[in-house]
């Protein structure tokens, strides 16, 4: 019982943080603020989270927590573009850009994001990719870790420098461009030569 209460507690205090980056940008967010939100006292709060950069991160992970999943029935390329279009919509939303801001700031808080939550979604694009190959879909010998940079990279950039989410059309000529040089490329018959 006691751990559904905390749960639940837990949830509120994670929402009131969501509420209050609706609000302004993640430099005003306090813990008092969150706490008085949430109808908590301020070391419930700590009891958790030692930093509100811990809260930001708590609260993306909330947020995101199904929207990354990967549908290995179907192609890299059609996971990819879906891939692309939520980390953008992620991104683009409040607290998408408190993550970005924390993730430049609090670069402890970062790497710990990093280890236990991106890591493990890049370990299932590998996999992905890893089929793609035994599928025929991709080559095998080709810098992936480099690939998937590529890919992430310009989604960041346009929503940090441009402060515009990607469009469908950008999403999609990104990854054309990126997956050309991986493509398994059909035999020419000899005759058409």
């Amino acid at each position: 019982m006691e751990t559904e209460k905390s749960s639940r507690r837990q949830q509120c205090i994670l929402n009131a943080v969501v509420e209050a980056l609706a609000e302004y940008d993640y430099s005003h967010l306090t813990i008092e603020d969150i706490a008085a939100r949430a109808g908590v006292g301020k070391s419930t709060i700590y009891r958790w989270w030692k930093h509100k950069s811990e809260l930001v991160f708590d609260a993306f992970k909330l947020q995101t927590a199904s929207i990354f999943e990967l549908d290995f029935s179907q192609s890299l390329q059609f996971n990819l573009t879906q891939q692309l279009f939520k980390l953008s919509q992620a991104l683009n939303h409040q607290v998408g850009r408190a993550v970005l801001v924390v993730m430049a700031e609090q670069r402890e808080t970062a790497a710990a994001f990093f280890r236990e939550y991106l890591l493990p979604r890049r370990e299932q694009m590998r996999k992905l990719i890893q089929l793609a190959i035994q599928r025929g879909e991709i080559v095998a010998q080709y810098p992936f870790e480099l690939m998937l940079d590529t890919l992430y990279a310009p989604i960041h950039y346009q929503i940090i420098f441009f402060n515009r989410m990607p469009d469908a059309d950008y999403i999609q000529q990104l990854i054309e461009m990126v997956l050309a040089p991986v493509r398994v490329q059909p035999l020419i018959d000899a005759q058409e030569r």
